[in-house]
């Protein structure tokens, strides 16, 4: 579920940069993720992206599901969100995991903005449309 709209995604929508871990040790250092946590991943980082940008057509049309698209208002969803997360500043996110079951994705996520206090939630994800791409079923919880 599209759980809090207005507490959760403008609280997601004030999610940045994908976080990642390096070592100046090659050796001790993780081989790069692939394959499917790698798409998961990608999704979240679009959603970053276009929050940044403010391009909540986007988020809309080509990052909810069709059914979270509905619960986020339909085909009020850009104008709901610009007035909802339209002032975020500055957003980071941080993937602190991802859990694949099939074709569904879980990520919980570390989200700040600019004055805004951190917050830990859920993404979830499915596979949807063409390409088989990962789209946003659920924010929050």
């Amino acid at each position: 579920m599209l759980a809090g709209v207005k507490r959760g995604l403008p609280g997601l929508l004030a999610l940045a940069v994908l976080a990642g871990c390096s070592s100046d040790d090659s050796e001790s250092a993780p081989p790069p993720a692939e394959g499917v946590p790698v798409q998961v991943a990608k999704a979240i980082d679009r959603l970053e992206k276009a929050t940044r940008r403010r391009d909540f057509a986007v988020i809309c049309n080509e990052l909810l599901t069709k059914e979270a698209r509905e619960r986020a208002g339909g085909d009020d969803c850009i104008r709901l969100l610009r007035s909802t997360a339209g002032d975020v500043r500055r957003p980071d996110i941080s993937i602190v995991s991802i859990r694949i079951d099939g074709d569904r994705a879980e990520v919980r996520v570390r989200s700040t903005a600019q004055g805004q206090a951190v917050v830990e939630e859920v993404v979830q994800l499915v596979r949807e449309g063409e390409g088989d791409d990962y789209r946003i079923a659920a924010l929050g919880g």
